[in-house]
């Protein structure tokens, strides 16, 4: 009776021993606020008619981090009839093949790196020169304290449009947002000691049990 009573609670307590020794890590992460004036230059490289390629490049003012510049490459398209244009890093949103995805980086003297997207839309007032963009910047993974890093910048611009398309423009914008970057940290030693618990209780309750029926055989 004892042996089969142990016999049922020792595959138990081997359970709890090897939930023990595979304890993973839990899961935590740093939040880095990032906000930084972006002054830049934009050239755009026509592909179709309405269809461009545009290439921004500048730097990052007071930026934190030592993200002291960046480069941003997507594509563009311009419904000339409304002055809408729509931002995408994938070059298939706009049906078009065999080009490189577009991609921002965030970089400088440091080793840290951001690596990200970005996407939006903008309406340009042709009578007026004027356009307005409303972008996000999708953060993908980074270098340095970045490592793994996620999260979202946005930013809002207004620029003077040239009426030459592939004349070279500059442009200023605030951008702001959270950077999330995932650590490792220990368990918590209550997982340990409550293994360590639950083996001595069952440990104890075979002793009680074999007590209790040697008793009974004496009586």
């Amino acid at each position: 009776m004892v042996r089969l009573f142990a016999a049922y609670l020792t595959p138990f307590a081997l359970t709890l021993l090897g939930f023990g020794l595979n304890l993973k890590s839990a899961q935590a992460q740093i939040i880095y606020p990032f906000e930084t004036i972006q002054e830049y230059e934009t050239t755009i490289v026509p592909i179709t008619a309405n269809i461009s390629r545009v290439t921004n490049t500048g730097i990052n003012i007071d930026a934190p981090y030592g993200l002291t510049n960046f480069i941003n490459t997507n594509y563009s398209e311009l419904n000339p009839s409304t002055g809408v244009i729509k931002f995408s890093p994938d070059p298939a949103t706009f049906n078009l093949e065999n080009l490189p995805f577009g991609s921002i980086t965030y970089f400088g003297s440091t080793n840290n790196k951001l690596f990200g997207t970005v996407s939006g839309t903008g309406l340009i007032d042709f009578q007026n020169l004027v356009g307005n963009v409303s972008d996000t910047i999708t953060i993908t993974g980074g270098e340095g304290k970045f490592n793994g890093a996620t999260g979202t910048l946005t930013f809002v611009e207004n620029n003077t449009i040239s009426p030459n398309p592939t004349t070279m423009m500059k442009g200023r914008n605030l951008v702001s947002g959270n950077i999330i970057v995932p650590i490792k940290v220990p368990e918590s030693d209550t997982n340990a000691a409550l293994i360590g618990f639950g083996l001595i209780g069952a440990t104890t309750l075979v002793r009680r049990n074999k007590f209790t029926f040697t008793t009974k055989i004496n009586t």
